[in-house]
């Protein structure tokens, strides 16, 4: 890997802003010396230069090496796997596992009126009319159970399993009192509803046991499992899609979407404590036999951090698991997908659909081209 010496690399920075500052000097003189009706005929023009400007500091910004692997810990090969005997019975394709817990209304982020229920999920949910894969659904309302099966009609019924099961009888939500009482810690990190609404943690955690349930009770028949969040798509679909899995997936590797820097050498405190985030959990896959190791290592991550009286969300357990400042170590690598903007937590699942919709369409949009994967 390319080395970079730290005052060699800042000299660098410094030398391509100040260029940059000059030249929106130049330009805004140009502008002064000019009339209204030749500043409207140059909007266009404008525009570009201001998407380039942000093109510019978004690269100063994500330097290469700061997105390398060798910040975090990396599991080393073999990769352990559990035995699955039915490997060899299983189609082409991915199952997707998803669920709905009724959590109420809760706050989401920092924003003063954003909130969050079930009328949001039940609007975002849609797009699973459209998606042409097999789905599991996980729930404790009879309401969202009715919607889902009648939005899956068109599909023939062995691609929609609806598994209807209460919060108090899985190990996720069972964890409730006592992340309630790490919340509740005086001075503890305040972020909604991650570290303040125990029962969104415990839905957080939820994602990993109920793929693990779906793994050992054999409710699958694709060679690649998924986890995808009920609220994954945001626009409406109006045409059938498929998911398949990216040609460069790395058998032995879970996927999942990088949408910041891997930061070396913080505590697992530090990355809930500033609540950061390495990877977004809305969606991951990865074949069973490996998926069942790195649910078991994610379990012993979550338990360990109970102990030590810390705890946040997935998208921080992950951060941590990876760290080098971790109790529990993980043994299935992970592999990265990044957009160019580093700003669609969404772009794993649009690289699934592209890799389906280039086989019919044979010019990729745009956005894709920015499609990386380490």
């Amino acid at each position: 890997m390319e080395t970079h010496v730290p005052g060699e690399l800042s000299h660098q920075k410094m030398k391509g802003k100040w260029w940059m500052i000059k030249k929106i000097k130049l330009f805004k003189n140009y502008l002064q010396a000019k009339s209204s009706a030749d500043i409207v005929q140059l909007y266009p023009a404008l525009g570009y230069y201001v998407l380039l400007c942000m093109l510019f500091f978004q690269l100063q910004w994500y330097t290469q090496d700061s997105w390398e692997a060798s910040n975090m810990y990396v599991p080393p090969s073999p990769v352990p796997r559990e035995h699955i005997d039915n490997m060899a019975q299983l189609e082409d394709g991915i199952t997707f596992v998803t669920a709905y817990f009724d959590l109420g209304t809760f706050k989401k982020g920092s924003i003063a009126f954003k909130y969050f229920g079930k009328q949001n999920y039940k609007n975002w949910m849609t797009a699973f009319s459209k998606l042409n894969n097999s789905v599991i659904l996980f729930t404790d309302s009879l309401e969202i159970e009715i919607l889902f099966r009648n939005l899956r009609k068109q599909f023939p019924s062995h691609m929609t399993r609806i598994i209807n099961i209460q919060q108090d009888s899985l190990w996720s939500f069972k964890l409730a009192p006592q992340i309630k009482q790490i919340y509740a810690q005086p001075g503890y990190p305040h972020y909604p509803p991650n570290t303040v609404n125990e029962k969104y943690s415990c839905a957080m955690h939820v994602k990993y046991e109920a793929l693990e349930m779906v793994i050992r009770q054999k409710q699958y028949k694709t060679k690649q499992l998924a986890w995808i969040d009920i609220g994954y798509f945001r626009d409406k679909e109006t045409k059938p899609f498929t998911l398949e899995i990216p040609p460069d997936l790395k058998k032995d590797h879970i996927a999942f979407m990088q949408i910041d820097k891997f930061e070396e050498g913080l505590l697992p405190l530090d990355i809930i404590g500033d609540n950061m985030v390495w990877i977004a959990g809305g969606m991951f896959l990865g074949q069973p036999d490996y998926l069942l190791t790195f649910i078991a290592d994610y379990r012993r991550t979550v338990e360990s951090l109970i102990v030590d009286k810390m705890m946040s969300t997935d998208q921080q357990v992950l951060y941590i698991m990876y760290s080098k400042n971790t109790k529990v170590r993980a043994r299935v690598p992970i592999q990265v997908y990044y957009h160019i903007c580093r700003c669609d937590w969404f772009f794993l699942g649009s690289i699934c659909r592209y890799t389906w919709e280039k086989k019919h369409w044979h010019r990729p949009p745009v956005g894709y081209f920015g499609a990386l994967a380490l």
